[in-house]
Formats: C-alpha cells, structure tokens, sequence
C-alpha cells in the first residue's frame, strides 16, 4: 500500500502545479463563454435603454467616449466591462455603437461586444 500511496501523490502534485502554472484553466472550468454571454446580454441592455433615450430626446449626444453620454445626463452606460476595460460609445450623427473587446481583451477580435443603433452585431 505505501509503495502505492507515494507515486499518487506525487503524480497529485504534478497535476496541480501544472494545473496552477497552466495559462487557460480546463474547458469545463473556464468561465469565459458564459461571462461573454452574460455580458453580451447586458450590453443589449445598455443599448435598448439608449435607443430609448435616442427616441425621448430625438438623438443621442455625437462623440465618443462614454464621459459624452455621462455630461448629457446618460448614465445608463458603466465606463468598463466585465473584463475592466473601457467601454467603446461612439455616434458620428447617423449611427452610434457602443462596444467592448470581450474577454479577450483586444479589440477587432471575434470576441468583441458590438451594439450598433441598439442592434447586437
């Protein structure tokens, strides 16, 4: 039994340091899709409370930058995502996004969280 006993642990041991020094934790343990799911639903949010404001004040303020929304009195948007970056509002006059890089964190990816003119993309 002992000479059993020493060989699991050790093998215990390599999997946890392993485990531990492993950059993308397992597939069943990684919290990613969800929150990105979680999160894409609350961006639908943010953007269905928008394009309500858009149709009470007959536009949204032109610019970009969440702070935009925030100096017209909007403050429905949070300044950052799950992932802590900054959240992307931009209205050139015809059509506004607001957008996040996911978690991922880089944006242009196929990650990103894009709401155009209330419209998840």
């Amino acid at each position: 039994m002992r000479n059993v006993v020493k060989p699991l642990l050790l093998l215990g041991l390599t999997m946890t340091v392993t485990a531990c020094t492993s950059s993308e934790p397992p597939a069943d343990l990684n919290p990613g899709k969800a929150l990105r799911a979680a999160y894409a639903a609350s961006m639908q949010v943010y953007g269905a409370q928008l394009s309500q404001m858009q149709n009470v004040r007959g536009g949204l303020p032109q610019g970009d930058g969440v702070q935009v929304l925030v100096e017209q009195g909007i403050k429905v948007v949070p300044a950052t995502d799950a992932w802590g970056n900054e959240i992307r509002y931009h209205n050139d006059g015809t059509h506004w996004t607001l957008s996040s890089a996911g978690p991922d964190l880089e944006w242009g990816s196929r990650d990103d969280i894009v709401i155009e003119d209330g419209q998840l993309k």
